[in-house]
């Protein structure tokens, strides 16, 4: 069984695909992500006939249809008025995006991201789960799983994504709070913890339109959550942009040209920021050009320089999550803090978790497909009749205490 335990029966053959496949789909305000598993067996899913497993939740509105994906990120800074992005929270609201053709609501918005997707998901299985962000409401949550039905995609239910990601990694958290964490020097023994009582955990998370923390409490039986929060002003976006402003203020300073002054070339370096955050999560010095019809000026950027330019988000970032964890009035710190792939990519960020969490905290960066395993694995449960029906935002029952795969990718100790 994947993820949650050896007792649960195995998966129905699929109608519409794989042999017993399942499907797990991690849906946020920044894209939309796929994971096929048979047999507990997770590997990325191709969302679309270019070979792409991420696709971007926005579209270019030139033209006489609306573009998925790619074609809309080309565009964002030089043309912003063609591109419907970050329209997710947007749900149930009367915002619109309109061009000379085109005119679109977050919910037609994201029913043409799911159409983009129909023909990969179900041509895989008949069975798939969706997580979706703690910041959606009950209503806006149920709104996505009915347009994920209007479009034809085999979803079974959606969830909370904190809470499918800690559900299926529920057994790693006995022994998280015994690890050092990497890099601190100032390192206890953390206070004894009762092996019968339940252990909590943060999940940290973050989109363009808002970082995301969660906090869980692990029980012998079910996986709750105790509380979570959202910050807009730490959102993906507000990380670039401040990148994006630190570039080009390096830039001037060089050779007095601004290359935000040239729409060409503000897309250009736009355009090299994801690869960048690649590279500064890996330590690796950071290359960029920026190139307009008349000029251009490499930049080079060590990884301690990109965390030095964010500290002003990440900072009050972090302060704000362990603001709401002491809120919750927990007796005793949170075992560990999981950093997504996506929020532990952030300059600064994880070095301010870490410098903000209690001494006995483990502090640990996930796999880049983790919420998407474990919609997966929730998927198995669906189908066994395990995990309720409809939308899971509070609680998830577990098959038993310690009980996980042995194949279940560890997540990495996080060293920025």
């Amino acid at each position: 069984m994947f993820g949650f335990g050896t007792t649960a029966p195995a998966p129905r053959p699929a109608a519409s695909g794989g042999l017993g496949k399942v499907v797990g789909l991690d849906l946020n305000a920044t894209r939309l992500q796929g994971v096929t598993s048979a047999a507990g067996r997770p590997r990325p899913l191709a969302l679309d006939p270019a070979g792409t497993f991420d696709v971007p939740a926005a579209l270019h509105l030139g033209g006489r249809s609306p573009r998925v994906g790619g074609a809309a990120l080309a565009v964002a800074r030089k043309s912003p008025h063609l591109v419907c992005a970050n329209f997710l929270p947007q749900l149930g609201q009367a915002t619109v995006w309109q061009a000379d053709r085109v005119r679109l609501t977050a919910e037609s918005a994201l029913a043409a991201v799911f159409d983009a997707v129909r023909p990969a998901v179900a041509g895989e299985s008949d069975c798939a789960e969706l997580a979706v962000p703690s910041y959606l409401s009950a209503a806006q949550a149920r709104a996505v799983g009915e347009l994920a039905g209007k479009s034809k995609l085999p979803v079974r239910g959606t969830v909370v994504a904190a809470l499918a990601v800690v559900a299926h990694r529920a057994a790693q958290l006995t022994g998280a709070a015994a690890t050092e964490p990497a890099g601190r020097a100032d390192w206890v023994v953390p206070l004894p913890r009762d092996p019968d009582g339940p252990v909590s955990v943060v999940v940290i998370d973050a989109d363009d339109f808002a970082l995301t923390a969660s906090l869980l409490s692990v029980g012998p039986g079910a996986v709750d959550l105790v509380a979570s929060g959202a910050w807009p002003r730490a959102g993906v976006r507000l990380w670039k942009e401040r990148l994006l402003d630190a570039m080009a203020d390096r830039c001037v300073r060089l050779c007095r040209r601004d290359p935000r002054d040239s729409a060409d070339a503000e897309q250009a370096l736009y355009d090299q920021l994801e690869g960048a955050l690649d590279r500064v999560r890996a330590g690796q010095p950071v290359a960029l050009t920026v190139r307009s019809a008349h000029w251009f000026q490499d930049l080079v950027h060590q990884s301690e320089e990109f965390d030095a330019f964010c500290l002003g988000v990440a900072r009050p970032a972090a302060a704000g999550v362990f603001d709401m964890v002491r809120e919750a009035g927990l007796p005793l710190p949170p075992a560990a803090v999981w950093l997504t792939h996506a929020a532990a990519r952030l300059p600064g960020l994880a070095a301010a978790v870490h410098r903000t969490s209690p001494e006995s905290t483990s502090v640990q960066a996930l796999p880049p497909h983790a919420v998407a395993e474990a919609a997966a694995a929730l998927a198995v449960r669906r189908l066994a009749g395990l995990a309720g029906r409809g939308f899971l935002d509070t609680t998830i029952p577990l098959d038993g205490p310690g009980r996980a795969p042995a194949t279940l990718p560890k997540p990495r100790e996080s060293r920025r």
